[in-house]
């Protein structure tokens, strides 16, 4: 992810606001590894991790390929975070708040509705159903009404409850499918 040229100096050990002063300043790609690692890490604010994923999304990166990696790693954090159980995501960081972040990209909540539709035979029902139940809420959908509606709207859409009813279900607490299901329908 890396530009290849130049030398990187303290930019991998610096933190945050050393290290966003240094991005805003003609210097944002060299920074992007260490930006990706402090994000995914779940070492920034929700306030900062939303910064850093609206730059992601509205850089001109300098080659598609930069652009596509970028892109590839919000995919690949989005993945996982549906993979994990809840117990094992870092501390503020649950599938509700990664997927507020994620909103800031300016790509379609379709990217990232899709994977979570795929991934309901495992944890991932379990994330839906405490989003729905829940609600979203909080920084990470602060200004993100619109996308909040979208994430509601497409979890009663019938192929999302057909899924949990058939399949997401069977990975649910006692009780908790026939509440969710109230909730949707």
């Amino acid at each position: 992810m890396a530009p290849a040229e130049g030398d990187f100096g303290l930019i991998p050990q610096l933190a945050f606001d050393a290290l966003w002063s240094r991005a805003v300043r003609d210097e944002f790609e060299t920074a992007t590894p260490r930006l990706a690692e402090l994000l995914i890490g779940g070492s920034l604010t929700i306030e900062q991790a939303d910064v850093v994923v609206t730059h992601f999304g509205s850089h001109r990166w300098s080659t598609v390929d930069r652009g596509r990696t970028v892109e590839e790693l919000l995919d690949a954090w989005w993945a996982e975070t549906l993979a994990l159980e809840s117990a094992e995501h870092t501390p503020g960081y649950g599938p509700d708040v990664v997927l507020g972040v994620l909103a800031a990209s300016g790509s379609s909540m379709v990217r990232w509705l899709h994977p979570w539709l795929t991934a309901l035979d495992g944890p991932a029902a379990g994330h839906l159903a405490h989003t729905v139940l829940r609600g979203l809420s909080g920084p990470a959908w602060d200004g993100r009404g619109d996308e909040a509606a979208q994430v509601l709207a497409w979890a009663k859409t019938e192929t999302v409850v057909n899924g949990m009813a058939l399949i997401g279900g069977t990975h649910l607490d006692d009780g908790q499918l026939s509440e969710l299901l109230d909730a949707l329908l």
